[in-house]
Formats: structure tokens, C-alpha cells, sequence
């Protein structure tokens, strides 16, 4: 049997992913995010402007995937317009 972390065991690795999607791009603010993009082979860049992670919103539905069900992860998804 495998073993599942809780939550919130870890702190630093299980904090809260903000995902603010728009009409082309969507920004991330979260620990370990550029790990996790590498993996799911996403190209990313870091936005000038917010300063943060920044991705094409076609791949958004992947990462959300991998962070709530492998990583068990609290996400916080807003839309924008830009």
C-alpha cells in the first residue's frame, strides 16, 4: 500500500496554487510550479508585468489534473478579463 501525504502535511510543498486564467494565457502563483510544468512538457515563461508563471491556457486542464488528484493540492481558479 502505497503511502498518501495529508493535506497539509508538508506546508511549504502543500500550499494553495493560485490559477488566474484569461482569454490566451492563464498566471500561476505557487511553490514548486516550474517542476510540475517541466514534467507535463508546458511551455512556460515568467510575465514581466505580474511577475509570476505564466502558460496558454489550452494546458491549464492538465496541470489542474496533476495538482488536485497526484499532489492533493488546494487550487484557487479565477477568471480575468483582460
Amino acid at each position: 500500500m502505497r503511502w498518501q501525504p495529508a493535506l497539509f502535511d508538508e506546508p511549504v510543498t502543500r500550499a494553495t496554487v493560485a490559477v488566474e486564467v484569461g482569454p490566451r494565457s492563464a498566471w500561476l502563483r505557487g511553490y514548486g510550479l516550474h517542476r510540475l510544468l517541466e514534467e507535463l512538457d508546458v511551455p512556460v515563461m515568467i510575465c514581466p508585468f505580474r511577475r509570476c508563471l505564466t502558460m496558454p491556457v489550452d494546458r491549464v486542464g492538465d496541470l489542474l489534473a496533476l495538482l488536485e488528484h497526484r499532489d492533493k493540492r488546494v487550487v484557487e481558479l479565477t477568471t480575468v478579463e483582460r
